[in-house]
């Protein structure tokens, strides 16, 4: 059936649009030369409409999108219409051609049309399920929700065609769609208004959804008889960098079916963005800038998403880029990208600051205080290089580091049992102190075999006892992926089906493991030789496959797992090193250049992809070594920026991502802790560990102590470092500020203050060394006279001393890393 299509909603707007477009384009300066796409047009039957994108090359590179200030004309429109904003419908066969001015440049595209009398039928597996996407009917808030609303269930962006024809035709006493009375479909009813819908209106009459969910009513709501298979899905223009007299762009969005055929979607695909004030993307793709911005579109049609990349820069006259001179690649980057937006860094962290900051980043405690004597009265101009270089060595290192990825690898004593997690843990902290490369550790991680506790790298399989589990968690782990979505439906922000993650799950169908059942804390991992993965709607076996890759050739006796682990680390693979640097990036800097970092994927562009490629190239160069890395990034002016927010340029894009200062934020459990026993002088004990252990060096995150609870250390049950609380609360604040322990360590006549107060030192020299052990930091005088003051209301130095110390562990400059 043949659906009716008018231009006349569109006209009604042009005036208005045109004049506020002409606005803008008029103030700039004349195009180089028009470029039109696509330069021919040959639709077949009545539904080929086409959005023409009309583009203008401008000095300096940078290309305009024209396509709503451009006049266009058809020769014929009774072959071809064309509507002020470009849309091309055909009208009958015959050849036209669409003349097109704008910015005094002239162009034109030929237009042919075919076989317009034979209707294009609709399509249920394409074109319903897009014109319900389109409507958000089927998106996970309203009816693609696993109970639906209402009574009512769709699969989750169209994903399961067979459930959803179930529930429009045969479920709802057939009231939902009628083919007799399609215009009473409860459907085209509660979704257009007209009757009381919870979820509002979803289209009106003239909307392309209405009328493909009419058409297909009106046929009688059959499936489709040879359904299409959308290979996949191209948007226009991939990327783009536009003038400031241009802050519109129009994007396009072509679906390529296997057949061959080329269908413009525009009209069907969703278009949305996440939460910027700079700029919007309406329904029809067309994305409109208020200020500077990176913009990431995202274009959804069926199973395939992708997103475009937009720069637009409101330009400033009175911008100049001012800031440190880069010291690496690092700053190259960081600082050309802030450049490019108009943004200012901050200037550089004081030595105190960067030494506090670069020893509680790389070693996970504070520096003592003849540590911090000596770095503060350097007047060596290499002395921060040194320093980074003294602590990549310290032991403390291995620690630290085994501990953030213990974290994300979950293993604690009740997936790996108490002395499993000890074994994985030595096993860490050797890799971490041998600096092993990473993707050795991550080949022994997929591929070891045998008893757990001889064969730490194992306990991967402990921790993630199914396929699925292990796909979910090798996407976690080494490629920043998260899977999860898929294993019930496909993935609703990327081009991720549960073909793949189920093709993925079968690289560990046959890994097995022996010995819980025995009552021992110790188990066996093996192989067996059968073992497949079904795809639960088709439930058909699925070959193992990795992201499209496919495993090759296997036998019985071939371990599936060697085949991933070779893609994972091979040669023109990158994504583990992506994964890993932008994890040590963010650990660094607050923030990934990918945020969350475990959400790598197509529509969450990074930050600064340049930097993110650079970083990764010098990690693989380097053989995956974490101290060069980690040496390369402290080393650099980005990392060791202030935390001041500087003035920046009304113009600028919005900082926030684009690290131009230093993150705050909290320190761990582990941290507090340990700065508090380095300090105070008197180590925290811990049941089941030697006094004197260290918080960083516990094996396992379920340790009985009130006060890392208090603070939130994970007990490792998600793969993710979203189980830490970042922000400070008023619970963590009262258990310190109310905490009889730190009280009584503080009074201990064993702490650094008891053995002070015994030596008879000055009080003067005493307030100093507290700042020093506590902040890292000297006192100034207006904290000397503050803190004299005090000591002489409380008439005991000793006294007033201990309130000194209990003052300055409950500061904030002591509990945040600036």
């Amino acid at each position: 059936m043949k659906m009716p299509f008018s231009l006349d909603h569109c006209s009604r707007f042009a005036p208005l649009a045109g004049a506020l477009i002409l606005a803008f384009a008029g103030t700039g300066h004349a195009a180089e030369s028009l470029e039109v796409a696509p330069p021919e047009i040959a639709p077949r039957g009545p539904s080929g409409r086409r959005q023409l994108l009309v583009s203008a090359s401008f000095a300096g590179g940078r290309t305009g999108d024209l396509t709503r200030a451009a006049t266009y004309k058809s020769s014929q429109p009774a072959v071809a219409e064309v509507s002020p904003t470009g849309l091309v419908v055909p009208r009958g066969d015959g050849e036209a051609t669409i003349e097109i001015s704008a910015n005094g440049q002239l162009a034109s595209v030929k237009v042919v049309v075919s076989d317009f009398a034979t209707p294009t039928p609709v399509d249920f597996r394409t074109d319903v399920m897009a014109a319900f996407s389109r409507a958000g009917c089927n998106q996970g808030a309203c009816h693609g929700s696993p109970q639906g609303k209402g009574g009512f269930r769709l699969s989750l962006r169209g994903y399961h065609p067979p459930l959803d024809l179930e529930s429009l035709v045969r479920e709802g006493a057939s009231r939902r769609t009628n083919p007799l009375a399609p215009e009473e479909s409860l459907i085209l009813l509660k979704g257009s208004g007209r009757m009381p819908h919870q979820g509002g209106v979803r289209f009106h009459k003239h909307d392309w959804s209405y009328q493909t969910l009419a058409a297909w009513i009106s046929a009688g709501c059959p499936d489709s008889a040879t359904p299409r298979k959308l290979r996949s899905l191209e948007v226009l223009p991939p990327s783009r960098k536009l003038p400031t007299d241009h802050p519109r762009q129009q994007v396009v969005a072509l679906a390529h079916f296997e057949d061959g055929s080329v269908v413009d979607v525009t009209s069907q695909a969703v278009f949305s963005t996440n939460m910027d004030s700079a700029y919007a993307v309406s329904d029809t793709g067309l994305v409109e800038f208020s200020g500077t911005a990176e913009a990431s579109i995202l274009v959804r049609y069926l199973e395939q998403v992708r997103s475009v990349k937009l720069t637009y820069v409101a330009d400033d006259p009175n911008y100049a880029f001012q800031g440190p001179p880069p010291a690496n690649y690092v700053d190259e980057h960081v600082f050309a990208q802030q450049r490019s937006l108009q943004l200012a860094p901050a200037p550089l962290a004081t030595d105190a600051v960067f030494l506090r900051r670069v020893y509680l980043d790389l070693i996970g405690t504070l520096p003592t205080e003849a540590e911090a004597r000596e770095f503060l009265d350097s007047t060596a101009a290499d002395k921060r290089a040194r320093l980074i270089d003294k602590l990549l060595e310290r032991d403390e290192f291995a620690s630290f580091w085994a501990l953030k990825w213990a974290d994300v690898m979950r293993g604690n004593r009740n997936t790996v049992s108490q002395r499993g997690v000890h074994s994985l843990h030595r096993y860490l902290v050797d890799h971490f102190a041998a600096d092993r490369p990473f993707d050795a550790l991550a080949r022994e991680m997929l591929t070891s075999l045998g008893n757990t506790l001889q064969e730490p790298a194992a306990s991967f399989y402990r921790i993630a006892r199914t396929p699925e589990d292990a796909a979910e968690g090798f996407g976690q782990l080494f490629l920043g992926v998260r899977l999860g979505c898929a294993r019930c439906h496909n993935h609703p922000f990327e081009a991720l089906t549960q073909t793949d993650y189920y093709g993925l799950a079968a690289f560990f169908a046959r890994v097995k493991l022996k010995g819980k059942q025995f009552g021992r804390d110790d188990e066996i991992v093996y192989l067996v030789r059968q073992g497949e993965v079904q795809h639960p709607l088709t439930r058909k076996n699925l070959e193992p496959v990795v992201f499209g890759v496919a495993a090759g050739t296997l036998t019985p006796d071939d371990d599936r797992r060697e085949k991933l682990a070779d893609w994972l680390t091979g040669p023109g693979s990158r994504q583990l090193a992506r994964s890993t640097v932008n994890r040590i990036w963010a650990h660094l800097l607050g923030r990934g250049i990918v945020e969350p970092v475990d959400d790598f994927r197509d529509t969450n562009p990074p930050a600064n992809p340049e930097l993110l490629d650079a970083l990764s190239d010098d990690f693989i160069r380097g053989g995956y070594r974490f101290r060069p890395l980690i040496r390369t990034i402290a080393n650099s002016r980005a990392y060791q920026l202030s935390a001041e927010r500087g003035p920046q340029s009304p113009q600028a894009a919005d900082p926030a991502r684009y690290f131009t200062r230093a993150t705050v934020r909290m320190l761990t459990a582990e941290q507090v802790i340990d700065a508090i026993s380095a300090a105070v002088g008197v180590p925290e004990e811990f049941a089941g560990y030697p006094v004197g252990t260290r918080a960083i060096e516990l094996a396992e995150g379920a340790v009985d102590n009130h006060f890392l609870m208090a603070f939130s250390r994970p007990i490792r049950d998600a793969a993710c470092d979203c189980a830490r609380e970042e922000d400070p609360s008023l619970g963590e604040a009262l258990h310190l500020l109310n905490n009889s322990r730190l009280v009584e360590r503080i009074s201990s006549p064993e702490s650094r203050l008891g053995k002070w107060l015994a030596e008879k030192r000055p009080p003067a020299e005493i307030i100093e060394s507290l700042y020093l052990c506590a902040l890292s930091r000297r006192p100034t005088a207006a904290e000397i006279k503050l803190a004299e003051s005090h000591l002489a209301d409380v008439g005991d130095s000793a006294e007033g001393l201990r309130d000194l110390q209990h003052a300055l562990l409950n500061a904030s400059e002591f509990l945040l890393r600036h």
